[in-house]
């Protein structure tokens, strides 16, 4: 097969062959079309991504349920401080202890091990948190002349292991919230509350 023979085997499989030649008018159209450039906006679906993200989350922001306000525990210390009080005065007459009573109540939960009675006040040993006690330590003063006791002794004796929980202003709740672990149905109500 010679070059001719090619060049006329390739004009017949040209679809473009049976058209009409293009005038130089369109063609030097179609050149300069090719030529120049057009602006791409690869921008804009960056920035309307962005905005959406935007309105978005300024909408969660301002929508969300207020978590509960993170109050710093004024109960924990590495080196003891007294901040746990043992209020004074109170009800009369102390209501039925119910686990979401509790739960309502108390901001700082946990059990702990009297590890020193030191002029009135009690230094525990955390052994475990049920509520935002992250301490390894707390100093509670001993509860004096109370209508309301802890239920056991009434009150805090060394080496012994207690359930205490106290609101966020440190106010220790009595009335059968806080006692020795071993008072029947505290535990419990700890299990259920926490």
């Amino acid at each position: 097969m010679t070059d001719d023979d090619l060049r006329e085997r390739l004009r017949r499989a040209d679809p473009a062959a049976r058209l009409e030649p293009s005038s130089p008018a369109q063609v030097e159209y179609l050149v300069e079309e090719a030529m120049s450039r057009i602006p791409v906006r690869r921008w804009a679906a960056p920035v309307a991504a962005a905005l959406v993200l935007l309105a978005g989350g300024t909408a969660w922001a301002a929508l969300r349920p207020d978590p509960k306000p993170l109050v710093s525990p004024a109960i924990i210390a590495a080196t003891p401080v007294p901040s746990v009080q043992v209020p004074s005065g109170g009800p009369a007459k102390c209501a039925e202890q119910k686990p979401e009573l509790l739960d309502e109540q108390a901001f700082f939960a946990f059990a702990g091990k009297v590890t020193k009675i030191d002029d009135g006040d009690v230094t525990m040993k955390v052994t475990h948190n049920y509520r935002n006690m992250e301490g390894p330590g707390v100093t509670i003063p001993q509860p004096e002349g109370s209508s309301e006791t802890m239920p056991g002794s009434g009150r805090f004796e060394f080496g012994k292991e207690y359930l205490v929980a106290a609101t966020g202003n440190g106010d220790m709740l009595l009335c059968g919230y806080s006692g020795e672990v071993d008072t029947p149905g505290l535990r419990e109500l700890y299990e259920a509350a926490f």
